[in-house]
């Protein structure tokens, strides 16, 4: 699914949001460079941004290696959806443009009483060893 929203919206699921994110990532050049670190960014929550932004610092971490194989990543599964009330996580395995196999767990939460009222954006994302598919 090509997904035209880069912001957040209180119409996108959970889902939604993390799907938004990795597919932007998988073409994180497109249609300008470090276009897709910018769309996740967007997402992370205003509590996420204080840690980890302004946008410069994030494009950094994103690129670290925990997070880097998410960039330019060949394929992605979605599992494990939970959502309790204003809370959510999801797995996304990835297989990552070398081929190997990486979970990353992204958490996130419904936005009350700032300007992304009732939106879901992240707050974090853990990576996690895949031990066998």
């Amino acid at each position: 699914t090509h997904f035209p929203q880069t912001e957040p919206d209180p119409s996108l699921s959970p889902q939604d949001v993390v799907s938004i994110q990795i597919e932007a990532l998988r073409n994180n050049d497109t249609p300008y460079e470090n276009r897709g670190i910018e769309v996740t960014f967007n997402f992370a929550s205003p509590a996420n941004k204080r840690m980890t932004g302004p946008l410069e610092r994030f494009q950094v971490m994103v690129r670290n290696p925990t997070y880097g194989p998410m960039i330019d990543h060949r394929s992605a599964k979605y599992q494990n959806l939970v959502v309790e009330g204003d809370s959510a996580r999801i797995d996304v395995i990835l297989t990552s443009k070398e081929g190997v196999y990486l979970g990353y767990r992204f958490f996130l939460s419904r936005q009350h009483g700032n300007r992304y009222e009732g939106s879901w954006m992240t707050d974090a994302v853990y990576r996690f060893d895949i031990v066998s598919l």
